[in-house]
């Protein structure tokens, strides 16, 4: 990369914090109909950071957010390096990038260094770990993205002892709470209705003293949230639709309130399709048996079933290679494969039956649109007139994995699972805190006590229902959107 190139990168090389005018993905962000934020990282000097997470949902808008935060602190721009990987030709010219930068910072207190996409090349893992065990380690500070989770994920675990533990991070859609507090203000000041625009103002600060302990659940919390729940549907709904990707959300809100037209660009999905393809090409797997074996998720989604029963529906494709593809699928964060829990010997059953959720509802719209060639929109709008509560099951199991997963040491699978007896009844979800909860994912109008199903050790079920809110000694029914906006993510979750 010839120098010009890196400097256009680095703009603030020229501007300082001005840069944030002419850097794309900040101009892109100011010009959102939202500007959403993330969490921000803690950059502690001497440490190698590593976010995980797909493209198209803010990584590198992230990263600039942090650089611009950085300067706006007092550092000095010119110890700052981004660089996208993407660009370059080989591991050899990252190393050259970065050795001449820190020559040219060699006598700084403190060198920052980005490496966007670095899943990109091969071997990438090596310049970490030279960078790691360099003799100016004690000086820098490394943050390295990939859209490639499976590679991340692979390769970081050849990282011990090189500042990396505990410095990884997942990078995914917004949660249901997060997207109702960054939009809550902007959707009521394009509101026609007054008394709507009022009280989503309101339910802001119930919202935020609303937050969900899972390990230690408090009922009284939830009821601060409770007077909020209309609002809290018709918002549900634009999260359905858009799955609380940035992206997507702001072109669909765009749409809504600067031209009137309900839509979402349909180049947005046929993005995410290019995105899903391409991890399956680079992987070197079959793109036919990765469409029967994603088909026939869709068409079971969160029914359960062994991997032999979806191989057979999938035209006779071996279990074993139906359990690779999911191992793809699940590191590549498209789909979370959910165990069944057996309470006597107090561990999943991994031979039992699965149940298959995607990762998030815009992905399931996208394979739909990938699979039936249909366009995107009005195919998701149909799936959700269809199948409302399949997708609701599934946001809530996306958000329920979310609430304390930690790389390596606390991934969601350890603390989420599902439940069946003998006979064919279900708990849609078992979670384990400080005990056993039972979720139940009933979306429908009314929901009696007989119906649910219970399992040894469970103190409390807790019933997902669409409008009602009952509780009984261990028993307690909450409105679905009250439930998931009450819900945060790890802190390990950006």
């Amino acid at each position: 990369m010839r120098f010009e190139d890196l400097s256009r990168e680095n703009l603030w090389w020229k501007f300082g914090n001005e840069f944030q005018r002419y850097d794309r993905h900040l101009k892109e962000l100011k010009e959102a109909f939202i500007e959403f934020k993330r969490k921000p990282i803690d950059l502690a000097i001497g440490n190698i950071y590593v976010i995980r997470g797909m493209r198209q949902i803010g990584k590198t808008t992230y990263i600039k957010q942090t650089i611009l935060r950085l300067i706006n602190e007092g550092t000095n721009p010119q110890t700052i390096l981004f660089i996208s990987c993407d660009r370059l030709s080989s591991r050899k010219e990252l190393h050259n990038l970065v050795s001449n930068f820190i020559q040219q910072n060699i006598e700084a207190q403190a060198i920052y260094v980005f490496l966007d996409e670095i899943t990109y090349l091969k071997d990438w893992i090596l310049e970490l770990k030279t960078i790691a065990d360099g003799n100016y380690i004690d000086r820098m500070v490394v943050v390295a993205t990939g859209s490639n989770p499976i590679k991340l994920k692979e390769k970081a675990e050849r990282l011990p002892g090189r500042r990396v533990e505990g410095n990884e991070y997942y990078f995914k859609p917004l949660s249901f709470r997060d997207f109702a507090l960054q939009s809550i203000e902007r959707i009521s000041e394009f509101t026609p209705s007054k008394e709507l625009a009022n009280a989503l103002n309101k339910s802001k600060n119930a919202i935020l003293d609303s937050k969900i302990d899972m390990d230690n659940f408090n009922i009284s919390t939830i009821k601060k949230a409770l007077p909020f729940k209309e609002e809290l549907d018709w918002l549900l709904e634009m999260y359905i639709l858009t799955g609380g990707i940035p992206l997507v959300v702001n072109d669909y809100l765009a749409q809504k309130y600067y031209h009137e037209s309900e839509n979402i660009d349909g180049k947005i999905y046929e993005t995410f399709i290019r995105l899903i393809l391409g991890d399956i090409t680079k992987l070197r797997r079959s793109e036919t048996t990765a469409k029967e074996i994603l088909k026939n998720i869709a068409i079971k989604y969160s029914s359960r079933y062994s991997f032999t029963t979806i191989g057979k529906s999938a035209g006779g494709i071996a279990h074993q290679t139906v359990i690779e593809y999911l191992e793809m699928f699940e590191n590549s964060l498209l789909v979370d494969v959910l165990s069944s829990y057996d309470f006597t010997k107090k561990s999943p059953r991994f031979r039992g039956d699965k149940k298959i959720y995607f990762s998030n509802p815009f992905i399931f719209y996208s394979i739909n649109s990938l699979l039936t060639g249909e366009d995107g929109f009005t195919a998701s709008k149909e799936i959700i007139s269809r199948n409302k509560d399949v997708l609701i099951e599934g946001i809530v199991e996306n958000q329920l994995a979310q609430t304390k997963e930690i790389p390596y040491l606390r991934e969601w699978n350890t603390y989420l699972w599902f439940y069946y007896t003998s006979t064919g009844k279900e708990i849609d979800f078992i979670y384990n805190g400080d005990r056993y909860l039972g979720i139940e994912v009933k979306y429908k109008e009314e929901v009696s006590t007989q119906e649910i199903t219970w399992a040894p050790k469970i103190k409390m079920i807790i019933v997902l229902t669409k409008n009602q809110f009952e509780i009984h000694r261990d028993m307690l029914f909450v409105p679905i959107s009250v439930f998931l906006v009450c819900i945060d993510k790890s802190q390990k979750t950006l």
